[in-house]
């Protein structure tokens, strides 16, 4: 078959291509198509239809009385705002989220440089710091709900015994204790997760960058600041976006523990949400709670990742 050439505008030949190349091209990019809409269809029903729905809901009242939703705009959104309930949640989020990522970040490094070195029962001790993560959250949550026990806990009675505790205090009964007695019960369980990350980045650094370091007159610490770290940077980056999120959207090891209480102490986003949505029957003010929630995650995401951008860490 001869295929005639064709002239493009500017008097220059433009590359034919065979009708049977054509038709493997059409085969394969309606391949691709057929590939990409099953993932597609599956996303938009798990990820799309509930975000939106979430948004729907945040424009309406209903309740358990009158469970029909009524359209009032962004009557949830100004109620919210302007409420103290709200603002002991932002910062609860807040503060819940720093504490835990950064003692998480800290705790995990500090273990996996440990853990690297070479000592007698290394492996014992790998297996045995990896069980809180694997621990499913209730459980966990009931463990440590155990523990803070005023009466039966080991940890007022350690704390007796060292001299730092007095009587029987109700870590998680009190306000101003409960939400650090949950944090401190959310690092356990995920600075696991970190270590395992941290440690894989540590042992990837090749040795010839330290003993070089070395060589130049460097120390441990400066070894460590100047080679190990910058080259375990992309990990860290990734694994202190990844538990951020994780963190602020944390659901059920506090609320096993404290349900929110006493009053509203350890009370963060998704906590709050449950209880408007499933306790007071409080579809919009929930849904307005949980637009809120993702545009403050999306805004610290988008931050993080541009100044990523900038300083060259997505390279």
């Amino acid at each position: 078959m001869t295929v005639t050439p064709t002239v493009t505008p500017t008097g220059d030949v433009a590359p034919q291509v065979p009708p049977a190349t054509r038709q493997k091209q059409t085969r394969e990019s309606l391949l691709r198509i057929v590939c990409v809409v099953p993932p597609l269809a599956l996303l938009g029903a798990l990820v799309l239809y509930p975000l939106l729905s979430a948004v729907y809901l945040s424009f309406t009242k209903s309740s358990f009385i009158n469970p029909d939703a009524q359209w009032i705009g962004l009557g949830n959104y100004s109620t919210i705002i302007g409420s103290s309930t709200f603002v002991r949640v932002v910062v609860n989020s807040l503060t819940w989220t720093v504490a835990v990522v950064v003692l998480q970040f800290v705790l995990g490094l500090a273990s996996a440089i440990l853990l690297s070195q070479n000592f007698r029962g290394r492996l014992v001790m790998r297996s045995f710091v990896i069980v809180p993560w694997i621990m499913p959250g209730i459980i966990a949550g009931v463990l440590w709900k155990l523990l803070y026990d005023p009466y039966l806990g080991p940890v007022n009675a350690i704390g007796q015994s060292l001299g730092i505790v007095h009587g029987n205090p109700a870590w998680l009964g009190q306000a101003g204790t409960a939400l650090a007695a949950v944090t401190m019960a959310a690092i356990w369980k995920g600075f696991p997760l970190s270590t395992v990350m941290y440690m894989a980045a540590y042992q990837g650094v090749p040795e010839e960058l330290r003993e070089a370091a070395r060589i130049d007159g460097a120390g441990k610490w400066g070894t460590f600041l100047h080679v190990t770290l910058p080259a375990m940077a992309p990990t860290i980056r990734t694994t202190l976006l990844l538990t951020t999120v994780w963190t602020f959207n944390y659901f059920d090891l506090i609320y096993v523990m404290t349900a929110g209480g006493p009053g509203d102490s350890t009370e963060i986003f998704p906590t709050f949400i449950y209880r408007e949505a499933f306790q007071n029957v409080r579809y919009g003010v929930a849904g307005a709670y949980g637009v809120i929630s993702v545009l403050l995650l999306s805004i610290f995401t988008v931050v993080y990742l541009r100044q990523l951008n900038k300083s060259g860490g997505l390279d």
